[in-house]
């Protein structure tokens, strides 16, 4: 089993006409026999804030933190907080989106991304 790191990065995105800034979140890959689990790191993001899409072979996760107007500049907490994660990733061809599934718990976003049936393992007889 093979695990990557891959640790956060800065990021400026245009929203809608307006400079919101989003994190790289962490995330690990684990490659289990048949499939690709993608663990993403998102603290503070509800499911009713977080899309998840895939286009081709681009994969975008986009996660929306409450408004930074809840936290006072008082606030030490507030100091880097990000207004959101956006994380884009382009997948091998040899998954299969359509059986692609999604689980959000404790703030870690998990995707499971099967293998296409062509793109596993299989013995050749020998004739």
């Amino acid at each position: 089993m093979k695990i990557k790191h891959h640790p956060s990065r800065t990021l400026e995105v245009r929203d809608r006409g307006q400079n919101t800034t989003y994190h790289r979140p962490s995330y690990l890959v684990k490659k289990k026999e048949g499939s690709i689990q993608l663990a993403i790191a998102l603290p503070g993001v509800s499911r009713e804030d977080l899309t998840v899409s895939l286009e081709k072979s681009l994969l975008v996760v986009t996660g929306k933190r409450a408004p930074a107007e809840l936290h006072t500049a008082e606030d030490p907490l507030h100091i880097g907080t990000p207004e959101g994660y956006q994380l884009k990733t382009q997948l091998d061809h040899d998954l299969n989106s359509a059986a692609m599934s999604a689980h959000l718990e404790n703030g870690v976003l998990t995707l499971i991304l099967p293998e296409k049936e062509s793109a596993k393992r299989r013995e050749i007889p020998i004739q």
